[in-house]
């Protein structure tokens, strides 16, 4: 009798650590809609009425290579290089947990596994569903995108806004490291993370992969959340903050109108700090609002332009730009050598008091050169942090499948000669960007210009 006891007892502990540590692995795709689909592998653990889902293990090192162990060290990356990580109970068949998903935040889980698939989706902190996921039980480990590297490059060449862009050490090395991480990536998210990581380091900005099904919208579409904010904070000052310059154009038209026919408001606060840029339709919404004269801003350059550096001459005889959706403007720069960009004189009634910009290190693309302009025409008093530097304009070309890229297709130099790409506009008065709103009110406060 007590030996049946034992046996069934060690049966018992065997089946516990099995279940614990024997993990079911799932070929996986992660939904977050619009297109956006990330084909990867999870092993799901259970045991004891908990789980655990995980992605694949030394994703680190593959996306990063040596300098992944520096990474673990200083807890910059996650444990055991796993990006994805959901902890929760099991009820049943029922999964109910958290995670932390890389550019996305911290997300509430709820699935069902069984013995060949898994399901679930991803909750925000309001608990609306943003992503979904579904697995199918597989002995599969690893995508191959070795195939995906030459097409990758070829894409790059041949779209890039010039040659000689690609012709240094810096991209040489590049190509080494895309080369390696299409060997060595065992799904999107490692492809994805590793590509946008490594371009960063280029001497020039808008090189980015996404994986996406469907092609991107114009900044026309109807958003959910809204665009820009206004606020009055004083009797005499307007706020506006404007979150990009994709889908606010409408949104702008609709304000400023209101906020120039106020008498009552001698200062106008503009604030784009943490506006990352956009369509170029967006910003003409708000310069035809604050400028009240014919304005040259710079001039877009494509690789079927001959140029060496600023040649304001040969720029000069570019069209000019006329407003328009984001893929009007880039399919017309895929096949010009360029264009003028120019702030008309509005028929339209405009801003005339004092004007301030806020501005920070997330400030990019399609803001530079209306924060550029407006500080060297001395139209607007600019403040907070350098901007980003990423002035470039891009369009996307797809790959292979859901493999899109997007390629600065255009560079940029302001009316003056400067090119803002990985340089930035540095404000009047540099301040945090946290206290960049504060600043502004005191200034306005104190009665000086």
């Amino acid at each position: 009798m007590k030996s049946t006891i034992l046996n069934f007892a060690l049966i018992l502990l065997f089946n516990v650590s099995f279940a614990q540590n024997n993990p079911t692995h799932f070929k996986s795709d992660i939904d977050f809609g619009n297109g956006t689909v990330f084909s990867t592998f999870l092993d799901v653990t259970i045991g004891q009425d908990q789980f655990v889902i995980t992605s694949p293990k030394n994703a680190d090192v593959r996306v990063m290579g040596g300098k992944a162990k520096l990474g673990r060290i200083l807890g910059k990356s996650p444990k055991k290089g796993i990006i994805i990580t959901i902890k929760g109970q099991q009820k049943k068949d029922s999964l109910f947990g958290e995670t932390k998903i890389p550019m996305v935040g911290k997300l509430k889980f709820k699935g069902i596994v069984k013995n060949t698939t898994l399901s679930g989706e991803f909750l925000n902190g309001d608990g609306i569903s943003i992503g979904t996921l579904h697995g199918v039980n597989s002995s599969e480990d690893k995508i191959s995108y070795q195939n995906l590297y030459p097409l990758l490059m070829k894409t790059v060449q041949e779209n890039i806004y010039a040659k000689a862009a690609l012709q240094n050490k810096d991209w040489q090395k590049f190509e080494k490291q895309i080369k390696a991480l299409c060997n060595d990536a065992h799904d999107d998210i490692e492809l994805y993370l590793g590509f946008n990581i490594l371009a960063q380091k280029l001497p020039f900005t808008h090189l980015t992969l996404a994986i996406l099904q469907e092609a991107a919208g114009d900044e026309n579409a109807p958003g959910i959340q809204k665009s820009v904010v206004f606020e009055e904070k004083n009797s005499t000052t307007a706020y506006l903050q404007v979150k990009n310059f994709s889908t606010s154009g409408t949104e702008l038209e609709e304000i400023l109108p209101k906020i120039v026919a106020n008498p009552a408001y001698k200062n106008l606060i503009i604030d784009l700090r943490n506006n990352g840029g956009g369509g170029i339709s967006p910003a003409f919404a708000l310069a035809k609002y604050v400028t009240t004269e014919d304005l040259e801003v710079g001039y877009f350059l494509t690789n079927k332009l001959s140029y060496s550096g600023y040649q304001p001459e040969l720029f000069k005889t570019l069209p000019e730009l006329q407003p328009k959706g984001t893929k009007e403007f880039g399919d017309e720069l895929r096949r010009s050598p360029g264009v003028k960009l120019i702030f008309k004189k509005p028929a339209n009634p405009v801003f005339t008091g004092n004007l301030y910009v806020l501005e920070n290190g997330r400030t990019g693309s399609t803001c530079e050169p209306i924060v550029y302009l407006l500080k060297n025409r001395k139209k607007a008093t600019i403040i907070g942090e350098r901007s980003y530097g990423g002035m470039l304009a891009a369009s996307p070309f797809t790959v292979s499948g859901k493999y899109m890229l997007m390629v600065p297709i255009a560079d940029f130099y302001t009316y003056d000669g400067i090119r803002l790409d990985k340089v930035g506009v540095e404000p009047d008065i540099a301040v945090k960007s946290d206290d960049a709103l504060n600043k502004a009110l005191e200034i306005i406060n104190s009665g000086k210009k």
